[in-house]
């Protein structure tokens, strides 16, 4: 698949037409990460906007203890590191590979003439970061207002919102998450994790396999109380 068709998956560059693709095809690279690979450092310069065209890209920051407190999880047509190409700054998150993931690149002096040529793609870009923020509004409150067991709970019902795939009335999670990633994204310890997820299988609530967690009830877990 060339660059051309790989463009035409990604929901930021929809709204382009043919011709648009074209020229924006020609400036794209492509870099492929191993499991566990880090892709960019918080606190590094950034020049490079991410496309993922097959993979799962893990985005986080470290505490002032050190902690590592996930974001975001980010999967195939999804696109990371625009903040650094916007304003020039250093990176504001890390970011490593959950899977071996494929991406393309696009350097920052071409992401920039995009955007200038091209309005559409800067609409698609706000409308996306303004969805990231609201995001990032209601984590941060989340985390300051709910105990780790009830952020466990609310953790895994935003994972079957976003990454949700319905079968047959049980909702898979198509994501491959350790207890570790939940930790990191719910704010608190792999033990907390684990104590609630056992909690949630004796109740019938979830299903675990090989890393796939499915909610067998979203209904009776928006109930939970831990």
């Amino acid at each position: 698949m060339n660059n051309l068709e790989l463009l035409r998956g990604v929901p930021m560059f929809a709204r382009l037409d043919a011709a648009h693709l074209r020229l924006l095809s020609a400036s794209l690279g492509s870099q492929t990460f191993g499991r566990g690979a880090t892709i960019f450092c918080q606190g590094s310069l950034g020049n490079t906007l991410y496309l993922i065209v097959s993979g799962q890209v893990r985005i986080y920051t470290n505490s002032q203890l050190g902690q590592e407190i996930s974001v975001m999880i980010f999967r195939d047509g999804d696109f990371f590191g625009e903040l650094s190409l916007l304003d020039g700054h250093e990176r504001s998150a890390s970011a490593v590979a959950m899977r071996t993931t494929t991406t393309l690149t696009l350097h920052r002096t071409a992401f920039l003439d995009a955007i200038r040529s091209y309005p559409e793609i800067a609409v698609s870009v706000l409308e996306e970061l303004s969805a990231r923020l609201r995001h990032s509004n209601t984590y941060i409150e989340h985390l300051a207002s709910t105990s780790a067991p009830q952020r466990v709970v609310r953790t895994l019902l935003d994972l079957a919102d976003q990454h949700g795939i319905i079968e047959q009335g049980t909702t898979r999670i198509n994501l491959h998450l350790t207890q570790d990633d939940l930790a990191s994204l719910a704010g608190t310890t792999r033990e907390t994790v684990n104590r609630v997820l056992a909690g949630l299988r004796e109740q019938g609530l979830i299903q675990i396999e090989r890393a796939r967690l499915s909610v067998l009830n979203l209904a009776q877990l928006e109930q939970v109380t831990v």
